[in-house]
């Protein structure tokens, strides 16, 4: 048998299962890359939340605001603290008044919050009046807005 031929043979046994452990390095790095994506795509959803819990805060504030405007004369009697629970709180629609109002604004607060969320609403200085609306992320962190307005 001819010299070269067997060195060409010994070649291919020595690196026998080689490209066996480059697919296995390839799949382990592939691998790492689809949990950071994963991951990431998981952090988005959470800031994604988060986001849309402020949204619905704001909006939620201007609707309280926006009622105590419409009825200047009872503005006293907005005052009102309320952690939200699994009873949904009810309000009849077209009906003007300080409660019904609340009844409502409680009830907008409890379809868009999580539950524990707090909604406050006290008295300030100089006829104004603070809205603090406070939840808790899935984290457990508190977290509170205060609006500031005068009706």
């Amino acid at each position: 048998m001819n010299r070269n031929a067997l060195n060409i043979t010994h070649k291919r046994r020595a690196q026998a299962g080689f490209t066996l452990i480059e697919i296995l390095v390839a799949m382990l790095i592939l691998a790492i890359g689809m949990l950071g994506i994963a991951a990431m795509q998981l952090r988005g959803l959470q800031y994604n939340h988060d986001a849309y819990l402020r949204s619905q805060i704001n909006l939620l504030a201007y609707d309280i605001s926006d009622r105590m405007r419409l009825n200047r004369t009872n503005a006293t009697s907005y005052i009102d603290t309320e952690t939200l629970t699994t009873t949904r709180p009810s309000c009849t629609a077209g009906l003007a008044s300080a409660a019904n109002d609340l009844d409502c604004w409680h009830q907008q607060g409890y379809d868009a919050l999580p539950p524990g969320s707090q909604m406050d609403i006290v008295a300030g200085a100089t006829g104004s009046y603070t809205a603090a609306i406070s939840w808790s992320d899935r984290e457990g962190t508190a977290t509170t807005v205060s609006y500031t307005f005068i009706p």
